[in-house]
């Protein structure tokens, strides 16, 4: 019986022991682990949605916001009151543009962005925009006369009321007297547009069929010249007309180049022509990297070259982290996901499932920032516009409405022969309502080929309907970033106190993930709770086992006890003569006492059949006990 009891002990213990690892397992994965980078995974770890409730949550607790907390919140959540207030307390008192307190025209156009995603009229807005229009005096612009059958001809130049006679050879190099206005290039076949001649209007004639276009490179020349995106022709004796129409957006220290970026972004949203501000940001692309100019420009020209600088910038499929950037990797990321997306590219994919997977913990990125948090949203999961009641709306309808149109990028449009319908409106950035549907290639098509997650093309790339790189070239290995940083954790060879281990990021060899440890939330899950019950009530019953047996025997109805009394003394008529105690009187002297004597033990009648059951069970319990 013993030997029963010892090992039963030992089976509950280990079964409660299995219990209770299973419930810390259970726990861990339901809780844990969030916000992990699992390259390639099919299925992320976080969602959208609850991006959404994070950002609602901070905006809905935080009393006061930075301008950029308020624009990217908008454009993520639309227009709430206690971000719209604030957005209206940073406006000049004079003017309609942002901050107050110097107006800047990057935080206007974002503004403007922001209005113009909640339906708010932002023509005033798009007015100042355009005020701080100046030519653009970084550029060189050149003229090419070239002779379409390749023989000498003889040109007219007509510019200011006056008429220059050049000569074009035969080797195409230029020669005579252009005029105030020009001086042949050193390498003869063009002609400099000199810089007080820059908006002027200039009508090329020849005596032999020619074409004329504009050329342009940034300031001082031998940089990468780049050819204007209309040429024009005409048949002998024939005129073309040019004219350099190139301006930037400046304020009082120069040309913005950032501020004009972001201003061509939302004019282009708003529907204005913004072809006179691409020159300069072509050109002066290579000198401002740290704006990730690349992916604003490819929204602006849909340009295989832009697209191709994009997917070049991006590591390991991911994520973007432009080089001497002034903003975060999420913020660059966002601006490399609103690229893809007005593109209708593949690699977006890739890029969300990346996001999604190292999302924090509350559902909000780099550690519950605000404004990246709200871009990454807007760019990546764009919600349903939503009227803010501020007088809005143009009354315009959605593009796609009508079968056939399609959201173009309005250069891809009109070289597919179609027509920008400025009647209707599109939701994406940088895209045109355009009268014919193009459809976007697959890689196969295209004669290219799909580059791996570990691999970057090494040469020309174009977009496709693939979730991957098209390489029109060839694919090279890549080595494995490390994905720590990019998660809020830091690469050391060892933790601090304060610190843990994360194995789920990866860092260079002999450095380890240490992540900020997380302070206990107060909270277990319900089957914890049930688990830690069922253990108290274990160990109770093993404590009081003996007590339960009997109160189980009782009710059952085997161990019914009785009241246990006294057997009553008899009267003495048993002729046994019974001890006299001796009482002393008061008064009387006391008598000395006097040993009992021995008496005989009183028959007692035989127990009860009740009272045997009693002492049976009691004798049991007490071998079990044993």
């Amino acid at each position: 019986m013993k030997k029963r009891a010892i090992n039963g002990l030992i089976l509950l213990i280990v079964i409660v022991a299995l219990l209770t690892g299973f419930a810390i397992a259970v726990e861990n994965s339901s809780s844990g682990n969030e916000g992990a980078t699992v390259s390639g995974t099919s299925t992320p770890k976080g969602s959208s949605e609850k991006g959404y409730q994070c950002l609602s949550n901070l905006v809905k607790n935080k009393q006061g916001f930075s301008l950029q907390e308020a624009i990217f919140s908008v454009l993520a959540l639309g227009g709430e009151k206690n971000l719209l207030d604030s957005i209206t307390n940073e406006k000049s008192s004079n003017e309609a543009c942002w901050p107050k307190n110097g107006c800047k025209i990057k935080d206007t156009a974002q503004v403007s962005l922001a209005y113009e995603r909640i339906g708010k009229n932002n023509e005033d807005i798009e007015k100042w925009i355009i005020s701080k229009n100046a030519t653009a005096s970084e550029l060189i612009w050149y003229l090419e006369i070239d002779i379409s059958n390749h023989v000498p001809s003889s040109c007219t130049l007509k510019y200011d009321g006056s008429e220059k006679k050049i000569s074009v050879k035969e080797d195409m190099k230029l020669d005579g007297s252009p005029g105030a206005c020009f001086v042949i290039s050193s390498s003869g076949y063009w002609l400099t547009i000199r810089d007080g001649c820059l908006d002027k209007e200039i009508e090329i004639s020849c005596d032999q069929d020619f074409i004329s276009t504009l050329l342009y490179e940034k300031k001082p020349a031998g940089a990468t010249v780049f050819v204007s995106s209309e040429t024009h022709g005409a048949s002998a004796l024939g005129s073309t007309k040019e004219r350099v129409n190139s301006k930037c957006l400046k304020t009082d220290s120069g040309c913005d180049y950032e501020g004009t970026l972001w201003a061509a972004l939302a004019l282009n949203k708003g529907g204005r022509d913004v072809s006179s501000y691409l020159p300069y940001l072509v050109a002066l692309a290579e000198n401002n990297q740290r704006y990730f100019p690349s992916a604003i420009l490819y929204i602006l020209t849909g340009s295989d070259d832009q697209f191709a600088n994009v997917i070049q910038n991006q590591k390991q499929s991911r994520s973007w982290r432009i080089i001497g950037s002034p903003y975060s990797e999420f913020y660059d990321t966002s601006l490399g996901i609103l690229a893809l997306q007005s593109g209708n590219s593949g690699e977006i994919n890739s890029v969300k499932n990346y996001l999604l997977n190292i999302q924090g913990t509350e559902g909000c990125w780099n550690n519950n920032n605000i404004r990246d948090t709200g871009f990454i949203l807007y760019t990546g999961w764009p919600q349903k516009s939503v009227s803010s009641g501020g007088g809005g709306g143009d009354g315009k309808e959605a593009c796609e409405i009508v079968s056939g149109q399609a959201c173009e990028n309005m250069n891809s449009c009109l070289d597919a022969g179609g027509r920008v319908l400025s009647n209707f409106k599109c939701a994406s950035f940088g895209t045109s309502c355009c009268s014919v549907d193009i459809k976007q290639q697959s890689c196969n098509e295209q004669k290219g080929f799909i580059c791996a997650g570990n691999q970057k093309c090494d040469g020309r790339s174009v977009p496709s309907i693939e979730n991957g790189v098209c390489c029109l070239d060839g694919c090279i290995n890549v080595a494995e970033e490390p994905t720590c940083e990019v998660s809020g954790g830091l690469c050391k060879s060892s933790c601090n106190e304060d610190e843990e281990k994360d194995s789920t990021q990866t860092c260079l060899a002999g450095q380890i993930c240490c992540q900020n440890k997380i302070p206990e939330q107060g909270g277990i899950s319900a089957l914890l709770i049930v688990l830690i019950i069922l253990i108290i009530l274990v160990i109770l019953a093993i404590v009081f086992r003996n007590k339960i047996r009997l109160w189980i025997f009782k009710f059952k109805g085997k161990a019914k006890s009785s009241p246990v009394t006294k057997p009553a003394i008899p009267p003495n008529n048993s002729g046994f003569n019974l001890p006299q105690i001796f009482r002393p009187r008061p008064g009387y002297p006391t008598r000395p006492a006097t040993t009992r004597p021995q008496t005989m033990p009183q028959k007692r009648a035989p127990p009860s059949q009740k009272d045997r059951e009693f002492e049976e069970t009691l004798k049991k319990l007490k071998d079990m006990s044993k």
